[in-house]
């Protein structure tokens, strides 16, 4: 009986140890983190503090926090034990073997369990966003919305994108409404050359948004990555960025295309001013209802007296301008007409109805202050084709960031009360197909965004930190918060709480 006993007993000490030993070797986020990957501040002294680097799927990342570090000669130190490192097929000595870092590199782990995994190892500056360095001729302040200012504009891509073209000449000027009031500012770019820039579609315009007032710092980033999941038109592509000017970090900034009528942007046809003929006429139009009515070319419809400010083409011949103000005040009659749910003679005759609802579905759910009849809500009309919602736009005052309306509820109605879509409806075949299109992005494209500011707001773990480090208003209220939140990561928190309230109320209506 006790031969059995100790056998029973050296069988759970053997298959225990040899449990403890499986979990040591294996390569959990744990175990990686364990390596002990890092530039030591006693090996590199021009760092000041030791950098550790993190893993990312398939790259190892380390950011040295200064604007413009010397990566040049750096050494690499780790856990000799644990891991064995090749550098680009050079095998390295922990704390001795010096190398440079300016270019990613290619990067063999050798582990203790015998397992080895390739990965790319990028080291990084400051925050580990792209750093824009703009700087204006004879460093003179930008102070005007309307008039440009000559200066230059040097990218670095911190390792994540291409960046061929660089030390681009520029022009630039304040942008915005509310926001250029604000003490960060928000600015329009016009390059004399275009260029692609971080990976994006070359062009000459481009738009930096402080996003002061969302202290998130991601609103419009998150919702115009919904915009472009679920085929939104025209959504615009960002980039989160540093921004220094004239040698001084002014913040983290959001970087976007400019709403225009352009190749990767609002892709229609572009109208010339000898376009007048009946086979030209009928496209493209680029158009915003505006309230502030501070456009030179305005329409004004019959029935609501929207004001629709045309911004594309720039200059509207008289037959142009006639023909669009036509088309919108055809369209709204057709919208507030008896026979308005007709699917050949109603409203479906002159809107593109998928891209009315894919835009109001964007914004009812995030709530934008803007959206329901103010601002910022742009049109589009093709050569030949019908009127389209879109790009979407401008969402800093979205997701409860609001103390003066009832947008800051999560709950309730909010775009449908807007005037077009009010009627719209009132025809249930229209209502049917907002709650379909609902329910085919609700369980991917609508998740998936909460999951994106979990995302963005991971890569903007040590850009917020330098941002609040200049703009100090964590704890502070600033217009148009309905809250304090204290910390960067009670702000993200309750945009999350704020749009899983705002989505079960949606799934109860639709």
């Amino acid at each position: 009986m006790k031969k059995i006993i100790y056998a029973y007993l050296f069988f759970i000490v053997v298959f225990s140890g040899c449990k403890r030993d499986k979990i040591k070797q294996e390569i959990t986020p744990e175990f990686l983190a364990s390596l002990n990957l890092k530039f030591d501040a006693k090996n590199n002294p021009g760092i000041g503090k030791d950098v550790f680097f993190e893993f990312h799927d398939d790259e190892i990342h380390a950011v040295i926090p200064f604007l413009s570090p010397d990566k040049k000669a750096l050494i690499l130190s780790f856990d000799k034990e644990l891991v064995t490192v090749q550098l680009s097929g050079v095998n390295q000595q922990s704390g001795i073997s010096v190398n440079d870092f300016t270019q990613a590199q290619q990067v063999r782990l050798a582990f203790s369990n015998g397992e080895a995994r390739d990965f790319t190892l990028k080291v990084k500056d400051f925050t580990g966003l792209p750093v824009f360095s703009i700087n204006t001729a004879g460093k003179a302040p930008i102070v005007s919305k309307d008039v440009y200012l000559n200066g230059t504009l040097s990218i670095n891509p911190n390792l994540d994108f291409e960046q061929e073209a660089n030390n681009l000449e520029l022009e630039i000027k304040g942008r915005g409404n509310s926001t250029w009031g604000m003490p960060k500012k928000p600015y329009r770019i016009k390059l004399k050359q275009k260029a692609k820039i971080l990976g994006l579609q070359e062009a000459k315009n481009w738009v930096l948004l402080a996003n002061y007032s969302d202290k998130t710092l991601l609103r419009t980033a998150v919702v115009f990555d919904l915009g472009r999941a679920i085929n939104s038109n025209f959504t615009p592509e960002h980039r989160h960025v540093e921004v220094v000017l004239n040698g001084s970090y002014i913040g983290t900034y959001t970087l976007t295309e400019q709403i225009e009528v352009n190749p990767g942007r609002v892709e229609i046809t572009e109208l010339k001013s000898g376009d007048t003929g009946s086979d030209k006429i009928t496209g493209g139009y680029l158009v915003e209802l505006d309230r502030r009515e501070d456009e030179t070319y305005i329409v004004k419809t019959a029935i609501r007296t929207l004001p629709f400010a045309i911004k594309s083409p720039d200059a509207p011949t008289t037959e142009q301008y006639n023909y669009i103000k036509k088309y919108l005040t055809d369209t709204e009659n057709a919208i507030y007409a008896d026979n308005f749910a007709d699917p050949v003679n109603g409203y479906a005759k002159y809107i593109d109805v998928e891209s009315f609802i894919n835009w109001y579905l964007v914004q009812e759910l995030v709530k934008n202050q803007d959206a329901q009849n103010y601002s910022s809500i742009f049109y589009y009309k093709d050569k030949n084709g019908k009127l389209g919602m879109g790009p979407l736009w401008d969402f800093d005052l979205s997701m409860g960031n609001v103390d003066y309306s009832i947008s800051m509820d999560p709950q309730g109605w909010w775009v449908k009360h807007g005037p077009w879509f009010t009627r719209l409806f009132d025809d249930p075949a229209f209502e049917a197909k907002v709650k379909k299109r609902w329910k085919e992005i609700r369980n991917k494209e609508v998740e998936d965004m909460l999951k994106n500011i979990d995302k963005q707001s991971a890569k903007l773990a040590l850009s917020q930190k330098q941002n609040f480090s200049v703009w100090k208003i964590l704890d502070k209220k600033v217009w148009p918060n309905p809250q304090i939140f204290y910390t960067y990561e009670g702000e993200v928190t309750q945009i999350k709480k704020w749009l899983r309230t705002r989505i079960e109320w949606l799934d109860s209506r639709l």
